[in-house]
């Protein structure tokens, strides 16, 4: 079995605590596209239209890659738990949170004064998921680590074609 008893047992706990489904719906809703889309947005209106692309290309790049991840992985969805939302497919690894961290590495370069709010706003998002009942804390931790790599990685990558246009 691919979950610890302590996995099952942490998933148990915070899904049963039904005061924070509206918090957890609005996220899961917000992490579907929404927010996503936002920022980019804001990108756009604030920012070089050069970090718009960079931030729709990761993007691009780690929706491929949690999607190879998953196909290759095939980690079922929890079972015999609250379903606070709706989610199909694998688990492993958490997308939203994979989204989430990958977008609080690549803001908090961008807006650096705003650090605490953004890694606050990720570490809310890759929560819900557990809260939510669709996703193991090992599924969310993956995409944790997952997210912050394709970030760093994508400041690796911007600071390269910074660095080579001077």
């Amino acid at each position: 079995m691919l979950f610890s008893s302590l996995d099952v047992q942490i998933l148990h706990i915070l899904n049963s605590y039904a005061g924070f489904d509206p918090i957890v719906v609005f996220l899961s809703v917000a992490g579907d596209d929404i927010l996503w889309i936002l920022i980019a947005a804001i990108l756009f209106l604030s920012t070089s239209k050069e970090k718009v692309l960079y931030y729709c290309s990761m993007m691009l790049f780690l929706v491929g890659a949690v999607a190879l991840i998953k196909s290759q992985l095939m980690v079922p969805r929890p079972e015999d738990v609250r379903f606070v939302v709706e989610s199909s497919g694998y688990s492993m690894p958490s997308a939203h949170s994979t989204a989430a961290f990958a977008t609080a590495m690549f803001l908090h370069h961008v807006a650096i004064k705003y650090g605490i709010l953004i890694w606050s706003g990720a570490i809310a998002m890759a929560l819900s998921r557990v809260f939510a009942g669709v996703h193991y804390p090992s599924d969310v931790m993956a995409g944790v680590v997952l997210g912050i790599m394709i970030g760093y990685l994508w400041l690796q990558i911007e600071a390269y074609f910074q660095k080579k246009s001077m």
